[in-house]
């Protein structure tokens, strides 16, 4: 049978273009294809909107999907995460720990008290957004909530209630040993591994999850770092772990794979929180008022940015342009343009900011703040211009 050899040549080239379209998909450092997204060229935001809505008890930090559609509001004194349409600023579900007896700091009293352990701090989601990972304050431990699934048959469980608008069941949440006071998750997609900084044991804990079930997921180790770890950020490019150290007032970076300790920096008062973009590490000083810009190569300082009273997170623009942070002491969002150096915005965000998280499409860029004091949850809407 004879072949138009025109078609023949039509056919073969659609099939190179549509095989290489999806090979260029396929660039998530998880594994599976990312949306194409043409990033739209902005150098300026306008402050478009604000809106603050109730959520529960003290919200301690706030995480979002990659496709923006849903975030995770994780609330310390109601022992709840929240799940949100981000469209409707909906509830969608609640996850609601049950409580049980433990101890826990009293940071005013600076004494241990009896208290609850199911306190959730920090969030960090994995595996393509299935899999929330929730640090309890008081358990010495981790949990991971599927999200597309409801109860997982592991040993070490907390267990937990799920609740809709019409019906409420009961999970089973697998747990992972940490040390004493979890705090803040950061996710080695490449060694398969999450990292928990353990603030009141000056330690580090690597969970290896190596296997599909996350019923054979294990807690591999822990490292000892310098007092009262908070910060984590993982620099792929660089093959770096950077953990900032409250108290000790100090940076360790750690070589990602041997997780070595690399380099110890002095002198950096109570570092918090850490992002970065292409070419520089910025990490919020909470005591001292200031932002620091450091070389992620070089390790050397280049920058500071004053900032108002207690800043807590900080979050950066995909174009790595603005700089967001939420200041607890003056109750602000702070926005910096990183090539001015200069505070573009100083925006009221009553009762205690502490986590952020930012929601960015071609056209805005909307900054969602959970404020602890006040139980809510302020959105501000930014034009990218």
């Amino acid at each position: 049978m004879k072949l138009n050899f025109k078609y023949i040549i039509i056919v073969s080239t659609l099939i190179i273009l549509v095989s290489g379209y999806f090979i260029f998909l396929n660039t998530d450092t998880e594994g599976t294809p990312s949306p194409l997204v043409h990033q739209k060229e902005y150098d300026s935001l306008v402050l478009v909107s604000s809106k603050r809505f109730p959520v529960d008890l003290a919200p301690k930090s706030i995480v979002s999907t990659k496709d923006n559609s849903k975030v995770y509001v994780l609330c310390l004194e109601a022992l709840s995460v929240i799940e949100i349409d981000t469209k409707t600023r909906e509830r969608i579900r609640t996850l609601k720990f049950k409580p049980s007896a433990g101890m826990g700091f009293d940071y005013k009293t600076r004494k241990w008290v009896k208290s609850i352990q199911e306190k959730p701090v920090e969030g960090l989601l994995t595996h393509n957004d299935r899999y929330l990972w929730i640090s309890l304050h008081n358990a010495d431990g981790v949990v991971v909530w599927d999200l597309e699934k409801d109860s997982v048959n592991t040993n070490e469980i907390k267990q937990a209630y799920i609740s809709t608008i019409d019906k409420k069941e009961k999970v089973n949440l697998p747990f992972f040993e940490t040390e004493t006071t979890p705090k803040f998750l950061v996710n080695d997609s490449i060694q398969q591994k999450v990292m928990v900084t353990n603030w009141h044991d000056n330690s580090l804990t690597v969970i290896n999850y190596n296997e599909e079930d996350p019923s054979k997921w294990k807690t591999s180790k822990h490292l000892t770092t310098k007092v009262t770890p908070r910060g984590l950020l993982i620099d792929q490019d660089n093959q770096n772990l950077w953990v900032g150290n409250m108290a000790s007032h100090c940076l360790q970076i750690f070589d990602l794979k041997s997780l070595e300790l690399k380099r110890t920096i002095q002198g950096v008062i109570s570092p918090r929180h850490f992002v970065m973009n292409d070419s520089l590490l910025f990490i919020s000083q909470s005591s001292k008022e200031i932002i620091s810009a450091y070389d992620k190569k070089s390790f050397q300082k280049k920058f500071q940015l004053h900032t108002f009273d207690d800043p807590r997170s900080i979050a950066i623009s995909k174009n790595g342009q603005f700089l967001f942070c939420t200041s607890y002491g003056d109750h602000k969002l702070e926005v910096f343009d990183l090539k001015t150096k200069k505070r573009i915005y100083d925006l009221n965000s009553n009762g205690g900011p502490v986590g952020i998280t930012l929601l960015e499409t071609e056209d805005y860029i909307e900054a969602w703040i959970c404020n602890y004091k006040f139980s809510t949850v302020k959105v501000f809407t930014f034009a990218l211009k």
